[in-house]
């Protein structure tokens, strides 16, 4: 067994967690080498945040490259194990004593630009006053033009992210949606939407001021009122390291504080 090993300097300034990790799989007879290329191992082990697994996943899912992360960072919603708990995760390795669970991601597209999100993509206005109004199609029927500061289009993933601290819905993680939610509309009728993972959804947007399109957080391009972003689901999936089968709502309540 391979593993490529992927550390966040920011969040392991030391190194520490990261030789932790280099340690413990040598002791497992695991061979652990620098991440560079997901293809040639059989898992990435991450060390940081959701962040820092934002930052490799998509390499991982074009190679089938599952996914452990190591938290250390804040919420950790993505990652599965504590820095405290690495030799019993690396015993689980070994043992085939995991699940590999299944996240979808979005294909983003605009102009000659094409990139991939695992969170979410936002369509959004910066360096104005002014609300922008945005023309909301799926499947090539118009839904709604919405005067707003943008919309945060994003999987169910992503549910946690952006789009919940805008009033969007929490969605189990497998579930096949895709999540819209309009940034501060300024109307009482724009709701979150959810369509099927299937669905093309086209946005434009018309106002003053930049517009700018946000993939997982990385700037993709500025927008013109002529430019239509068209977004729907990957027909790749990420897959995730998980050694509990219900973890997903007890994570949830954890992680937001409520208990």
């Amino acid at each position: 067994m391979k593993i490529g090993v992927y550390s966040n300097v920011n969040k392991d300034p030391d190194g520490k967690v990261k030789r932790a990790v280099f340690d413990s799989a040598t002791a497992h007879g695991i061979s652990a080498v620098e991440y560079e290329d997901s293809a040639h191992c059989d898992f990435a082990v991450t060390i940081g945040g959701d962040g820092t697994i934002l930052r490799v996943v998509k390499a991982c899912a074009k190679s089938g490259i599952p996914v452990l992360g190591i938290n250390l960072g804040t919420v950790g919603f993505l990652a599965e194990t504590e820095p405290s708990a690495i030799d019993e995760a690396f015993s689980r390795l070994v043992k085939r004593d995991y699940i590999l669970e299944r996240r979808s991601l979005l294909d983003v597209s605009v102009k000659d630009k094409r990139e991939y999100a695992l969170n979410d993509a936002v369509v959004m206005r910066v360096g104005s006053g002014r609300a922008a109004t945005v023309d909301l199609s799926i499947n090539g029927d118009s839904v709604d033009s919405i005067v707003c500061d943008g919309f945060v289009v994003s999987t169910p993933t992503g549910s946690t992210a952006y789009s919940l601290s805008a009033g969007g819905s929490i969605i189990a993680p497998g579930l096949p949606v895709i999540a819209l939610t309009p940034l501060n509309p300024h109307t009482l009728r724009a709701r979150p939407i959810i369509v099927g993972s299937g669905d093309k959804i086209g946005i434009k947007c018309r106002g003053d001021g930049r517009i700018m399109l946000y993939a997982d957080g990385n700037d993709v391009t500025e927008l013109s009122e002529h430019d239509e972003v068209i977004i729907t689901g990957w027909d790749m999936s990420a897959l995730f390291v998980r050694f509990g089968y219900n973890g997903f709502y007890s994570k949830l309540l954890n992680k937001l504080g409520t208990r």
